[in-house]
């Protein structure tokens, strides 16, 4: 095992501490379980050996099963969390960022980041149109829930930059973000209990890079149940046309910020 470095600890929670404030308020606003904050910052900041975009996108994925955790718990103390149309989305969520995150172990990073870039941009567009809530339909809720698992454990992200737009239009924004957030951390859990009994080449990835991963996910944990706790109350009481219009600012951001470090990589 490598010899402990006091400094990469340190410097490990203070990114770690960072990227939890920043994940942690857009989870209470959003629903989204901050991986379109953390593989950026794991990307930038972490010290890489080269190995790909793998490590990020595993070191976000264990980042959001924390952010979705202290997000959902407020989420569900307020009463946003939907919970049967979380039971029908987990099964296709779970298998399918299984096998995403599995995927990222040969994919270029170019293409992550501008996956998503894509992403942000296209939720930034459907934030800014008014949607009437329908009748649930279970067959299309069913059938996207894979494809989202699948793109979500690919970017290392909890999948609410898809889920909240699908379930908005079943439900109202707060349970929409509720459900998302409590549907973000079982499949972020479910999809990296699956790749680490699986797959032996992650053990590698994480020993190389233990020493900054464990500092920054304490950092996120130390952060967390202030920061969701706080932005979740706060959607609670702002207006949601105002929430919309703030959210897409957000988005559009990130998108302009991920295609630049696309076209930088």
């Amino acid at each position: 095992m490598a010899e402990i470095e006091l400094s990469l600890i340190i410097y490990g929670l203070l990114v770690g501490l960072g990227a939890g404030l920043i994940g942690g308020v857009l989870a209470g606003l959003a629903g989204i379980g901050g991986g379109l904050i953390y593989v950026p910052l794991f990307y930038a900041f972490m010290p890489s050996h080269s190995e790909g975009m793998a490590i990020y996108i595993f070191a976000s994925m264990v980042a959001v099963a924390i952010t979705g955790f202290f997000s959902a718990r407020a989420h569900f103390r307020l009463g946003h969390v939907d919970s049967s149309a979380v039971l029908l989305l987990l099964p296709g969520l779970v298998i399918g960022a299984g096998l995403g995150l599995w995927s990222t172990l040969q994919l270029p990073q170019f293409w992550v980041l501008l996956g998503l870039s894509a992403l942000n941009g296209w939720v930034a567009f459907d934030y800014g149109r008014h949607l009437k809530t329908g009748p649930r339909q279970i067959h299309l809720m069913q059938m996207l829930a894979g494809p989202i698992g699948y793109i979500s454990g690919l970017l290392g992200i909890g999948g609410g930059t898809m889920l909240v737009p699908l379930l908005r239009r079943f439900v109202h924004l707060r349970q929409a973000v509720g459900s998302s957030a409590m549907c973000g951390v079982i499949m972020a859990m479910g999809a990296l209990l699956l790749n680490l009994s699986l797959e032996s080449d992650w053990l590698s990835l994480i020993e190389n890079h233990w020493q900054f991963l464990v500092a920054a996910w304490a950092g996120v944990v130390l952060i967390l149940p202030s920061a969701s706790g706080w932005s979740a109350r706060l959607h609670d009481r702002v207006d949601e046309s105002l929430m919309r219009v703030l959210l897409k600012a957000i988005f559009v951001s990130l998108s302009a910020a991920m295609l630049l470090a696309a076209l930088l990589s």
